[in-house]
């Protein structure tokens, strides 16, 4: 059964920038994979499996607290796509919200759905006049996403004319779809609505044009090795986010970071680009709010937080306590 255009998945955004990186199942693969690595850092999923609620080892969360000279901020791991079920989420991290006076997000959810935004996102998603998908990727590269597009029930008549990467996320996408995720439920849709309907101060780290010109900006040598490592493994899907969404779960840093460091080994120019400087840029406003007086809390994808170029040891570095609750 095919699939009809007006069904397909547009991803949000921050969904462009959170689907595409590489990442190693250590237990069963030997070679790295790619399409992963920014779902880890931003699509996590929580209770996918029919798993207990977010509780780790000594309760521990995917929520760090920052404390400042006169002010709190919490760091939260973002789960950008979640089932209806999965929530109310653990008191602490509802806590941690109430809390706060300000709400930091990644991105400007609320432009998102904007016509303009929605115009900007077609245009650039979209390779350029008289240059077709199939001339963007190898002759392998492109039987496979057929195949793959062929059993989700896409015609390759809608993915055609789009970028390379475009085209995987959307088969990705579907995939989520069929766990019964939605990213509407997701952690940062979540919090967004409460936050604009508590009258707090919202803050956006990034623009949309900024995330969609990140994931719109590949070279066609990075676009065919994203897309053919995607493809080799998107049956997985389930697999592969398993350990992911139960690192995140359980507030375990230390495996986070080992995905990390698999993944900036494997691709450390897309790596850095799509994650080192961001997490980077981020500093200084994090550590305004911590040196101002209002609570806040930040909202970004869990794999910005851990590693040596994480958030957490970044804002350490700067003099900062930072916890993990």
């Amino acid at each position: 059964m095919e699939v009809e255009l007006t069904q397909l998945p547009t991803p949000p955004p921050f969904g462009l920038v959170s689907n595409v990186g590489c990442f190693y199942d250590s237990e069963t693969m030997t070679r790295p994979r790619t399409g992963y690595v920014l779902f880890f850092l931003g699509l996590l999923t929580l209770r996918v499996f029919g798993a207990e609620p977010a509780t780790g080892i000594g309760g521990h969360h995917s929520l760090w607290k920052v404390q400042g000279p006169h002010s709190t901020v919490y760091l939260l791991g973002s789960v950008h796509v979640l089932k209806e079920s999965d929530y109310p989420l653990p008191p602490v991290i509802e806590s941690a919200f109430s809390n706060a006076t300000v709400a930091v997000f990644e991105t400007e959810i609320d432009a998102m759905d904007q016509p303009a935004t929605q115009m900007r996102m077609m245009s650039k998603s979209r390779l350029p006049e008289g240059v077709t998908l199939e001339q963007e990727l190898s002759a392998k590269t492109y039987q496979m996403l057929q195949a793959h597009a062929e059993t989700a029930g896409v015609p390759m008549v809608v993915l055609s004319g789009i970028k390379p990467v475009l085209a995987v996320m959307t088969l990705e996408v579907l995939e989520f779809q069929k766990l019964g995720l939605d990213p509407k439920y997701g952690l940062d849709q979540h919090f967004f609505k409460l936050a604009r309907a508590a009258g707090k101060e919202v803050v956006p780290l990034e623009t949309v044009d900024f995330q969609l010109d990140l994931i719109t900006g590949f070279s066609k040598e990075e676009s065919e090795m994203l897309v053919k490592a995607t493809l080799e493994d998107i049956d997985n899907t389930r697999k592969s986010l398993a350990e992911m969404l139960n690192a995140w779960r359980t507030g375990d840093g230390d495996k986070l970071e080992k995905l990390l460091n698999e993944v900036q080994d494997e691709a450390p120019v897309i790596f850095k680009r799509l994650v080192t400087d961001r997490s980077q840029s981020w500093v200084p406003k994090i550590m305004e709010l911590a040196k101002g007086d209002k609570p806040a809390i930040v909202i970004v994808g869990a794999g910005h937080l851990v590693g040596a170029s994480g958030l957490i040891d970044l804002l350490r570095k700067q003099g900062l306590k930072v916890s993990q609750d």
